[in-house]
């Protein structure tokens, strides 16, 4: 079943370990976690997928107005839950479309085999067949990281700490065994994320703000790139 999220605002800031500690505490204080998330939080894998010209990761570099990638993401190691997704940036706004996959139907994606993507009803799949099967994208990397998240009911608020961001490089089969992965970000480098619609909260924004962030125009999917932009 494809599930379009509506447009929605995004902010990205790198963070410190510290600061990354301090807002978290400050936020567990007047928002609840994301029922889907444990104290300790939880694991996620992307694997990206780009042209041979790298089209997704120059736009993002370029900050273009309108653009997209596609992305095949996992939680907490298990693939018997796989989700194809697509994100798209729209001026200031973005949207993401998600669908599920199975393990077989991923390992055919692999293979080169990607007809039964035009046997489902959903306009995502069939969008994806059409820039996998005219070679025009193919997995290019994989991001791992593990992230906490905070949610509040005005404006779909979601708060999002991502810590630990590795990429594989240049292995980007997630069903490979003992996959490589080195940092992606410098050392005490975290991620801050915050989606929402209308407008955020002000006591929400004065606490963000409260805290040392910086704000950043680099996606975790262009710092996983600086090893291989030439894959």
């Amino acid at each position: 079943m494809e599930l379009l999220k509506a447009k929605r605002h995004e902010l990205k800031y790198t963070i410190s370990d510290l600061d990354c500690l301090v807002l978290k505490n400050r936020l567990s204080k007047v928002l609840k976690k994301d029922k889907n998330c444990p104290d300790e939080g939880y694991s996620i894998a992307s694997v990206y997928f780009d042209d041979y010209n790298n089209k997704a990761y120059a736009e993002k570099l370029n900050g273009d107005a309108i653009r997209h990638k596609y992305r095949i993401r996992f939680y907490n190691d298990d693939t018997s839950f796989l989700k194809l997704e697509r994100k798209s940036k729209v001026h200031q706004m973005t949207m993401k479309a998600s669908g599920n996959l199975t393990e077989a139907e991923v390992k055919e994606i692999y293979s080169g085999n990607f007809e039964f993507l035009m046997e489902k009803k959903e306009d995502l799949y069939k969008d994806f067949y059409f820039e996998l099967s005219n070679g025009l994208i193919k997995p290019k990397v994989i991001v791992r990281y593990n992230r906490i998240a905070f949610i509040h009911p005005v404006g779909d608020l979601r708060i999002t700490f991502d810590t630990n961001i590795k990429t594989s490089m240049n292995q980007v089969n997630i069903f490979k065994d003992n996959i490589n992965y080195v940092p992606a970000l410098g050392i005490n480098e975290n991620i801050l994320e915050i989606k929402f619609n209308g407008v955020m909260p002000d006591h929400i924004k004065t606490l963000i703000e409260s805290g040392q962030v910086m704000a950043s125009s680099s996606s975790k999917y262009v710092y996983s790139r600086k090893y291989n932009y030439k894959f």
